[in-house]
């Protein structure tokens, strides 16, 4: 988990939250901004977009999973 997050901070992705789901092993990301760049440098380290939603208070969660090779 450590190390994923400072993957995803070392990109310039703001984290306000992240969160691991045991049962899907699955990410959940809490942040401001998310472009292609962004998508394009998860998938370079290993993670795939799922889904992304807006919250009422202006944030994204997305949703990520790691790639099976």
């Amino acid at each position: 988990m450590h190390v994923w997050r400072k993957k995803i901070e070392m990109i310039g992705i703001d984290i306000k939250h992240l969160d691991q789901d045991m049962d899907t092993n699955r990410f959940r990301l809490k942040t401001r901004i998310m472009n292609r760049h962004f998508m394009n440098e998860l998938n370079k380290i290993g993670l795939q977009l799922i889904n992304m939603t807006g919250t009422f208070d202006g944030k994204l969660m997305v949703l990520l999973e790691t790639k099976v090779l």
